[in-house]
């Protein structure tokens, strides 16, 4: 085996985004786990079905009220998708081809047996473990082998140290939680050993010190047999000397955590090596770490983070794929009978749709024996639940789902969701901010509202209905999109916003007798954006029927009112999405049409402008598209690369390669973006059935939330701006999310009805004293600043903090 070294100083693989300040677990089971999570214990079909390459699959779909769920069961792999309950009922075919990259046969078929569930959730738990086992080694200076580092049998007072620093010693004989393979009935793997939980997780150490020693065995079979079938292993060392992985002859251990105490400084120091097609992971790690604590939890969620990346190796992935699609084969023949064979199709059934059979509490004549079947479907699948909470061996036993958004992000120390705007009686598609004005477009036109007096002033009725809207401070304009007339056609608007604010201020007559500033050329426009540059200059790009045209902003000192000048213009046919950045050869235009993107050269050759217009990628037609600039240099504010997606696969196009930044993501979200905002090492997608957030370097979900009729609006400031809209109250909000997301282990909230849980929480009153209190759950504290600071036992509760969103439980707080 080859391997590659993080030892604080240099990485030893370049990922995007220079650091990982963030410790945090990656793809955590209580976001992936989606069929214990949504589809087990509820009413739910499961269905049937081949590809074109004869490769067979199972789609499971779950339907809510506002949105399907879906998990496409295939040998590559579980995909999970949010797809919108629309008007027209969803057939299992067309929900397949949401996914993409499948081809089926025919029309999927229902399999309604009961015990399909136990099938399913055990394919699942394939991905990988709920809890972790790691092997932990004494290494004295010079040991060079692994016969020499496992005959170890002291444990020194600074080897004690570490250990009790990373768990706690337990009794084997008797364990009730998660042994990790040793034996607690009869004390044949050694009579301690050292366990603990974090991030809800529980880990097993197996110290090759407290394994059973052989003064006849010089292999030390019986330790190699646990340390050698571990897949991350700790060495621990007391003084500085140099380490070779590949001393450990195993088939199996792929990561080796190299732990130095130096007890001068009273620090520990850490490397990790890691074979070669371990893909990178976080969190990147320090030299050395004088704050034992923060060492303890960087180490353990380095080392999860770790075991989960392994199984993204190509020795892993055959494995699993071997073992899924023999289950699915299974599966097959336990529950679909062989139409080669002749026999009839008895758990067959095509459904031209799908249908929440279990709705009616009072079954109706002749659907009482298909009800009584439903009922017991529900009934296996609650029964499955209950043993695997009650074992602890459920990815969401300790979750919690009645939690208002506030109380969801109290996981991270600063990020909060804060109410712009509540009870908008209009449904928003657009709006930018400046100074305390929100410019808000909606079908009833275009509305300036002051945001600390709550005031709407309607600049335009429904006649002039925006569709976009920017707002460029430095230049004190707007530039809106909108809808003019009966015939509904684009045109782009330039507004100052000086003047935008003296006609709020004018009588409803007035307003209506102000022309807008229109830029005739861009009649018939779809679509627009803006790039401002580093010198100041102002671009925008139009598209208008099979055309580009790229516009600047001129402005002549002592000539009042600036003007867009048309520059150039490029023939791009049939544009769905663009947006703009600067590169060091000069501004760029990326396009995604209906079958690829393209990159536009806007400061190219306008004698030549093919030359101009490169290939970036090729995709399928009728998808949904999103492009994101991945920035990377903070001075000039040059593109890394851009981020590419349709449907709900997302690729990093890289601009340079540099031999310490190799790296090649691909992201398949489980929701369908319809905007991703980069913020590195993060990327952001929202979506209109959630937000989702993962890693750049690798895309590692992260977190995500489920939520409804949510519509990204813009950025400002580090805020992203978001409208959301109720169907029931019919009525919106504009709310504002932090684009970095910082994970720290303090959390400070100051909000109004704030739903907290059983834990004590720290209040500071007016006077500066600090008092400690116990808080029921659920209780509502108002006009309070609360800092609740996380304990181990609270990263259970964090664990799945996002597992719903009520759009209801919004409740908010100017930020300071």
């Amino acid at each position: 085996m080859k391997f590659w070294e993080e030892n604080g100083r240099a990485s030893g693989r370049g990922s995007v985004g220079s650091t990982h300040s963030a410790i945090h677990l990656e793809n955590p089971e209580s976001h992936l786990r989606w069929y214990f999570k949504y589809f087990l214990g509820t009413a739910h079909q499961n269905y049937y079905g081949k590809t074109v390459e004869k490769n067979m699959f199972i789609l499971s779909v779950v339907k809510s009220e506002e949105f399907y769920r879906a998990i496409l069961w295939a040998k590559t792999g579980l995909q999970r998708i949010h797809l919108p309950v629309s008007q027209k009922t969803r057939s299992p075919h067309s929900i397949c081809q949401e996914f993409g990259d499948i081809n089926v046969v025919r029309a999927p078929r229902e399999i309604k047996e009961a015990e399909i569930q136990k099938d399913l959730l055990y394919i699942e738990e394939q991905e990988g473990a709920i809890n972790f086992k790691f092997g932990v080694l004494y290494r004295k200076k010079g040991q060079q082998t692994d016969n020499e580092i496992l005959c170890n049998n002291d444990i020194t007072p600074t080897f004690e140290n570490f250990l009790n620093l990373i768990g706690e010693k337990v009794a084997l004989k008797g364990f009730n939680d998660y042994r990790g393979g040793l034996d607690v009935k009869g004390d044949t793997t050694g009579t301690h050993s050292y366990t603990t939980v974090m991030e809800g997780k529980h880990i097993m150490f197996h110290v090759a010190n407290m394994l059973p020693f052989s003064k006849d065995n010089p292999q030390q079979v019986e330790r190699k047999r646990h340390i050698g079938n571990d897949i991350v292993n700790i060495v621990f060392q007391e003084e500085d000397d140099d380490f070779d992985p590949t001393c450990f002859r195993s088939q199996m251990s792929h990561i080796y955590a190299i732990v130095t105490y130096r007890s001068v400084e009273e620090a520990y120091m850490l490397r990790v090596f890691n074979e070669e097609a371990v893909p990178p992971y976080g969190p990147e790690i320090a030299a050395e770490y004088t704050d034992h604590d923060h060492f303890r939890r960087v180490l353990l969620v380095k080392l999860m983070n770790g075991e989960k990346a392994v199984y993204e190796t190509p020795q892993f992935v055959a494995r699993r794929e071997r073992t899924v699609d023999q289950l699915i084969r299974e599966i097959y023949k336990r529950y679909v009978r062989c139409e080669e064979q002749g026999e009839l199709d008895h758990h067959l059934r095509p459904l031209a749709g799908l249908t929440d059979r279990i709705i009616e509490t009072t079954p109706r004549i002749g659907r009482k024996k298909r009800f009584k079947k439903a009922a017991r479907f529900t009934e296996k699948g609650q029964d499955l639940k209950f043993q695997k909470i009650i074992s602890g061996h459920a990815p969401t036993s300790k979750n919690c789902t009645s939690l208002s958004l506030q109380r969801k992000l109290a996981h991270f120390s600063n990020w909060r969701c804060d109410r712009v705007l509540g009870d908008v009686q209009q449904k928003v598609h657009c709006a930018d901010f400046w100074d305390t004005y929100v410019v808000m477009g909606s079908d009833n036109g275009l509305s300036l509202i002051n945001t600390q007096t709550a005031d709407v002033t309607e600049i335009y009725d429904s006649m002039f209905v925006p569709k976009q809207i920017i707002v460029v401070e430095e230049k004190s304009i707007a530039i809106v999109r909108a809808e003019k007339g009966k015939n509904k056609t684009g045109c782009i608007y330039t507004f100052d916003l000086a003047a935008l604010t003296m006609k709020a201020q004018c009588s409803k007559n007035m307003r209506k007798k102000t022309k807008q500033e229109k830029i005739q050329p861009t009649k018939g426009c779809t679509l627009v954006c803006s790039y401002l540059t580093i010198a100041s200059k102002l671009y925008m790009s139009v598209v208008k029927h099979k055309m580009i045209q790229l516009y600047e902003w001129i402005r002549i000192p002592g000539q009042g009112q600036g003007w867009f000048q048309c520059k150039n213009d490029f023939q791009i046919c049939d544009v769905q999405s663009l947006c703009m950045f600067s590169r060091p050869s000069g501004l760029k235009i990326c396009v995604g049409t209906s079958t690829e993107f393209l990159i536009i050269d806007a400061e190219g050759d306008e004698n030549d402008k093919k030359k101009c217009i490169e290939r970036l990628q090729k995709h399928k037609e009728n998808t949904s598209l999103c492009i994101t600039p991945v920035l990377k240099d903070e001075v000039n504010n040059w593109a890394l690369g851009v981020l590419l997606t349709y449907n709900n696969i997302s690729v990093l196009e890289q601009f340079t390669l540099h031999p310490d930044n190799l790296f090649t993501v691909l992201i398949k979200w489980n929701v369908k973006p319809l905007h991703i905002h980069s913020s590195l090492p993060y990327f952001m997608a929202i979506g209109q059935q959630g937000i989702e957030i993962r890693l750049a370097s690798n895309g590692n979900v992260v977190h995500s939330i489920d939520v409804t009729c949510v519509s990204y609006l813009t950025i400002r400031c580090q805020l992203i701006y978001l409208s959301t809209w109720d169907n029931t109250t019919m009525t919106g909000e504009i709310v504002s999310l932090p684009t970095f997301v910082n994970f720290g282990s303090t959390s400070t909230i100051s909000s109004s009805g704030l739903a907290l849980s059983n834990e004590s929480v720290e209040h500071t009153d007016s006077a500066g004293s600090t008092l400690t209190r116990e808080s029921p759950l659920r209780r509502s504290f108002n006009d309070h600043s609360w800092t609740r600071t996380y304990t181990e036992s609270q990263d259970d509760l964090a664990n799945n903090i996002f597992s719903c969103l009520s759009l209801t439980d919004l409740a908010f707080t100017r930020p300071p």
